[in-house]
């Protein structure tokens, strides 16, 4: 298979398993859907190609065009009103190429639509397949957490339909698991054909890695998962209290093992759809967040939204957000954003260099001077001076977030809880804002329209 970019991760993502006892299956499994996409699938006959980079040089000539419905993972309904609850990276569908040599064959996979296709169970019954009953749009994407919330708005065909009395799944606490009591997985795996499989596995502990800290926090299982059960449910006592995510690659040696996002992995996501849509979405109680195994951001921080407005239009202005703490100045959190960005730089550099990287390697990958690499090379991290807030902040330490308005001018931002923080709007056009907010306790909070005024 020849792909325009090739990454190399240390886990495999999957897009999986059998029975088990009934008593760990929900009385209604038609929450828990497969999810797909339209493609156009295109294919060229005698393309050019350069077999030893893995490379396509010319498409070749068009000779056939043809769409198709594509499973690719798995969703669970999480509203009545037709909230899904899925995986980015199986929403997300970058294009496909696949080059046959035995006959000069070009083929290459690309979605037609934004929409997700939605197969479901009608009748409850596991042992049929699902049909392809709706269409799905993203709500909010959320990257970082590899999560993603669509919703039901029409039918297969494309007829409008507001569902208000689908059955959903609860959200379960993830961090009241019990080491090695049963986890049930529920999806539609590749390996497991066209109906849903279940499986179950034991409760494995939380996967922790200093280098990702606060980015690993998946649950552990023994569970049968392979490509097909990525946004799935992983359930506890019938609730939901996680998504099934990735796998352990096969270049590692020793038992497979699973590896799933807390339920709690989605609050950004769901506040989105709160604040910004005006959805009713499961509320996650706080006192799961505060808990010691949890260690995403939510624990601490909370999500501050709003919408920045023209006070001469009236209309939303796409904006920069600041968010600082209030006992720094504007000045003094600009020269440790670019002494963090310094600070950063000689990591990376040293880290590249410590994998046995050249300085010449390294400058052309960084597009950085070789004299420059050379003397960050020789230089040890303990003779660098930075500012005390550098490694408070690297320590984890809030001193500022940032982050961009959307084309509505809605944004979220995390900070602590209970902290006053300084506020500040860039718009083009528009005189900087600046006011202070209190976070508050709590999960979220919408501060409403903000105006910006015009110069």
């Amino acid at each position: 298979m020849f792909k325009k970019t090739q990454i190399i991760c240390s886990i495999v993502f999957i897009l999986a398993g059998f029975q088990l006892s009934a008593e760990s299956i929900p009385d209604d499994v038609t929450p828990y859907v497969q999810l797909g996409h339209l493609v156009k699938v295109s294919i060229y006959k005698n393309p050019t190609v350069d077999a030893k980079a893995k490379k396509i040089i010319h498409n070749g000539e068009l000779i056939q065009e043809r769409i198709e419905e594509t499973p690719v993972g798995s969703g669970t309904i999480i509203s009545p009103d037709g909230l899904i609850l899925t995986n980015y990276h199986v929403y997300l569908m970058d294009n496909v190429y696949r080059y046959d040599n035995r006959i000069n064959r070009l083929y290459i996979r690309t979605r037609v639509s934004n929409s997700m296709l939605v197969y479901r169970l009608k009748d409850n019954d596991p042992l049929k397949a699902p049909e392809t009953q709706y269409l799905a749009t993203p709500i909010s994407l959320d990257k970082m957490h590899d999560t993603a919330l669509l919703k039901i708005y029409a039918e297969v065909k494309g007829k409008k339909v507001k569902p208000r009395d689908l059955p959903y799944s609860p959200f379960g606490n993830p961090f009241s698991i019990k080491l090695n009591e049963t986890i049930t997985i529920i999806g539609y795996p590749v390996k497991g054909g066209d109906t849903i499989t279940i499986t179950e596995g034991k409760f494995l502990g939380f996967y922790r890695n200093r280098s990702f800290y606060g980015l690993d926090g998946f649950i552990k299982t023994d569970a049968a998962m392979s490509s097909g059960n990525s946004g799935g449910g992983a359930l506890y006592n019938k609730r939901i209290v996680g998504v099934p995510t990735a796998v352990t690659p096969p270049v590692l040696a020793g038992s497979d093992m699973g590896y799933i996002n807390p339920v709690t992995w989605a609050i950004k996501a769901l506040t989105i759809a709160r604040n910004k849509f005006e959805f009713n979405t499961q509320e996650i109680p706080l006192q799961w967040l505060l808990n010691d195994y949890n260690t995403d951001e939510t624990r601490h921080h909370i999500y501050l939204t709003g919408w920045i407005i023209s006070s001469h239009s009236r209309h939303p202005l796409q904006a920069e957000i600041l968010m600082t703490r209030n006992d720094r100045s504007l000045e003094q959190i600009q020269n440790l954003h670019q002494e963090l960005q310094h600070y950063m730089r000689i990591k990376v550099i040293h880290s590249m260099h410590n994998q046995g990287k050249s300085p010449n390697d390294i400058a052309r990958q960084l597009n950085i001077k070789v004299d420059d690499i050379e003397k960050i090379i020789n230089q040890k991290p303990s003779d660098m001076s930075f500012h005390p807030d550098v490694q408070r902040y690297t320590r984890g330490e809030f001193f500022y977030g940032v982050t961009r308005c959307d084309d509505k001018g809605f944004f979220i931002l995390d900070v602590p809880r209970n902290q006053t923080v300084k506020f500040y709007a860039f718009a083009d056009e528009h005189r900087t804002m600046v006011r202070n907010f209190d976070s508050r306790e709590g999960i979220s909070r919408n501060l409403g329209k903000i105006v910006v005024f015009k110069y």
